[in-house]
């Protein structure tokens, strides 16, 4: 018999308590090491005729529905080949 099935399993791993989620979001601050933004670039501009409600996530049931940039397209045997191999076939 193994060792440990006698003594019984002690994990490594130590939780320290319950987690607490703070009830609001934190107040947004500039990295330590980061450069200076420019005098107005925090104040943004509203955009007319779009509200916040307006700006969700577009869901569409058919791919021809959705931007042409979405829709599918073919793959040449080249693409194919790279993406099966993971991109290693190119090297």
């Amino acid at each position: 018999m193994h060792p440990s099935a006698r003594l019984g399993y002690t994990p490594l791993i130590k939780f320290i308590g319950k987690r607490t989620w703070p009830s609001g979001p934190s107040t947004p601050y500039a990295h330590p090491a980061g450069v200076p933004l420019p005098a107005g670039f925090s104040k943004s501009a509203p955009t007319p005729g779009l509200s916040k409600s307006s700006l969700g996530p577009a869901i569409f049931s058919e791919f021809w529905e959705a931007p042409k940039r979405f829709w599918m397209r073919e793959l040449s045997a080249d693409e194919m080949i790279a993406i099966e191999t993971g991109g290693a076939s190119k090297w």
